[in-house]
């Protein structure tokens, strides 16, 4: 899932490996049922995205086809 990070620069390495790098404004795609972006939603530093604002369009449906 995708949110708006509204915390300090911060970086994370999920247990997965999976490293993700955290700055003020930015949207970031991280799993919704892991532990630190629980943390992250109850310290009010995550929000999440609308789905509509971040699913993308193929250019065939901009085009009406």
């Amino acid at each position: 899932m995708k949110y708006l990070y509204s915390g300090p620069i911060s970086g994370v390495t999920l247990a997965d490996g999976q490293e993700i790098m955290l700055f003020p404004g930015a949207e970031v795609e991280m799993p919704e049922q892991h532990d630190y972006t629980r943390m992250l939603l109850a310290l009010q530093h995550l929000s999440p995205l609308p789905q509509a604002a971040t699913a993308s369009t193929s250019p065939s449906a901009e085009q009406g086809a």
